[in-house]
């Protein structure tokens, strides 16, 4: 199948088929350095661990309880919820999708 002109444009960054390389951060009160190490860490965990979402969220959460101080939780997947409580300046949520 051959792409036409419209299909090899490039999305625009409010398209939500857009690929993101980094993880789609939808809040996060964390200081800019913590979370952007978090966000690399999530990336390199969930590539390193494709196929195994608890041993992704297992090297997380230790590697953020290490650098960061105790008492992170971790959750990586797909169909879930959550409610939480959490310390300022330590909360970030993001999202990543293959497409």
């Amino acid at each position: 199948a051959s792409m036409d002109d419209d299909d090899k444009k490039e999305l625009s960054a409010n398209d939500p088929r857009r690929l993101h390389t980094y993880p789609l951060i939808k809040h996060s009160d964390m200081p800019e350095e913590m979370r952007t190490e978090a966000m690399e860490l999530c990336v390199t965990a969930c590539e390193k661990f494709a196929a195994s979402n608890e041993a992704a969220s297992k090297m997380i959460k230790e590697s953020m309880d290490k650098k960061f101080g105790s008492s992170w939780h971790v959750v990586v997947g797909e169909g879930y919820g959550f409610e939480i409580t959490y310390e300022t300046k330590i909360y970030s949520i993001c999202f990543s999708a293959e497409v």
